[in-house]
């Protein structure tokens, strides 16, 4: 059978290959935006108008980032594959649960890479909201606090199960592991 390092770096490149795709479909969203500087630049003053457009620059960091990782998950993700597995043991009798903790651990990559574009979003809404002075703000700090908290707790947990995942083993596992 295929030792867990094997499955994990299969299931990487898959993870990478779907992130790009991913980021193609951000980069779609944000040329959108772009378009939008054009029909605000009669709504906003120059200092509002310059603000909003750093922040769609910010924006477009995403996809790029994303689009990034990607093609270092699918060319290697070395550095991951050692944060993943540092200290384990490739042999272990217990088939089931060696599945669990590297589909546990892909679940974590794919929690961060899921939180990512959102974490951009929330600081680019952010740095708009802090920076205009004439334009109603309220639905932007309205997105805000109703994503910060999920988003910071998405990516938590993400870098938890990369990690470990521990407590959700032995849930799991708990007559196996006695």
């Amino acid at each position: 059978m295929f030792q867990p390092t094997a499955f994990f770096r299969a299931g990487l490149k898959i993870i990478g290959m779907l992130t790009i795709i991913w980021s193609m479909t951000h980069a779609v969203t944000v040329v959108f935006a772009f378009n939008s500087i054009y029909t605000l630049s009669e709504l906003m003053n120059h200092n509002d108008l310059m603000n909003y457009r750093l922040t769609l620059i910010f924006q477009a960091v995403y996809p790029v980032l994303l689009l990034a990782l990607g093609v270092y998950l699918l060319k290697s993700g070395e550095t991951i594959i050692q944060f993943a597995f540092r200290g384990s043991v490739e042999e272990q009798k217990d088939k089931e649960g060696e599945l669990f903790m590297l589909f546990m651990k892909l679940a974590g990559l794919g929690l961060i890479i899921f939180s990512i574009p959102k974490a951009f979003q929330l600081v680019a809404n952010i740095m708009f909201v802090s920076s205009t002075t004439l334009i109603n703000t309220s639905a932007q700090m309205e997105f805000v606090l109703q994503n910060l908290i999920m988003t910071i707790v998405q990516l938590l947990l993400g870098v938890y199960l990369l990690r470990s995942g521990e407590v959700f083993y032995k849930i799991g596992f708990k007559n196996s592991s006695e």
